[in-house]
């Protein structure tokens, strides 16, 4: 696909792509496409670049990378984070003084970090933490491999309505 794209850039450079590569130059390892491109007719582009500015003149300009580390939205989402953990284990039937007791890949303990991962600004290593799981890479892997539908359902019911009402 990317060799498609790309081939297709050389060959309508001088129509519309901008992209001043020559055949030969085109290095088959690696796409030399940047930002700003899309599939489609040079209408169908302006039409979303139309789209998108009204979109963000409707919420505002997007918020910087940074807006996650400022201290009063960390100190926010880890409280958040907090919440929905003690309520989390509740209803996960799990005592915090247990949870160095039971295993790291457990359902339960992955669907918690999972949700709050997604939900919150909290980083893998302070899940990692709270929910016993030995380091932020084994948060990362567990999270990566989880299969949420299938733990959803081998799970108590009373989880299952918690991490509904908490993603709704």
């Amino acid at each position: 696909m990317v060799e498609r794209v790309d081939k297709r850039a050389v060959e309508e450079e001088g129509k519309s792509c901008g992209v001043p590569l020559l055949a030969e130059e085109v290095d088959a390892r690696c796409s030399h496409l940047r930002r700003g491109w899309f599939w489609g007719t040079q209408a169908f582009g302006e039409k979303m670049r139309k789209l998108a500015a009204k979109i963000l003149n409707k919420t505002g300009a997007p918020k910087s990378r940074g807006y996650g580390n400022q201290v009063t939205v960390r100190e926010h989402g880890q409280r958040q984070a907090e919440q929905w953990l003690t309520a989390g284990l509740k209803a996960a039937g799990l005592k915090r003084s247990e949870l160095n007791g039971v295993k790291g890949s457990e359902l339960r303990k992955v669907l918690l970090a999972d949700l709050l991962w997604r939900r919150t600004v909290v980083s893998q290593e302070w899940l990692a933490e709270k929910l016993a799981m030995k380091s932020a890479a084994n948060v990362s892997q567990q999270i990566r491999r989880l299969n949420r539908k299938k733990a959803l359902a081998s799970v108590p019911p009373e989880m299952r309505l918690f991490i509904d009402e908490a993603e709704a």
